[in-house]
């Protein structure tokens, strides 16, 4: 099963696993799975991920333009939640595409 969320983003930083609903920042643990690997695209603006003090210079930029998405994985072993990652991009909307394990 594949699982795709948007999230519309802002100047400050969000976390990822805001798309799951819940409390704004503190992600919903019986909805935060792990994934094999997430792809990356941003619409309207360029969107930058990265850690809880992302900024538009800190993270990796997914640019509008990007030929490709960005890609986080795939993971043999180990994965990766929605809730490790923040973005930050006025303007973006950030698709993300996991393959939960």
């Amino acid at each position: 099963m594949v699982a795709v969320y948007t999230l519309a983003l802002a100047a400050s930083a969000k976390r990822l696993s805001d798309v799951l609903g819940g409390t704004p920042g503190t992600p919903d643990e019986t909805k935060n799975v792990p994934f094999r690997q997430l792809l990356f695209t941003a619409t309207g603006a360029a969107a930058t991920i990265g850690g809880a003090g992302v900024t538009t210079t800190t993270g990796v930029t997914v640019a509008t333009t990007a030929p490709l998405p960005l890609s986080i994985g795939p993971f043999p072993t180990g994965a990766v939640k929605l809730s490790d990652l923040y973005a930050v991009g006025t303007g973006a909307t950030l698709t993300v595409l996991g393959v939960p394990y």
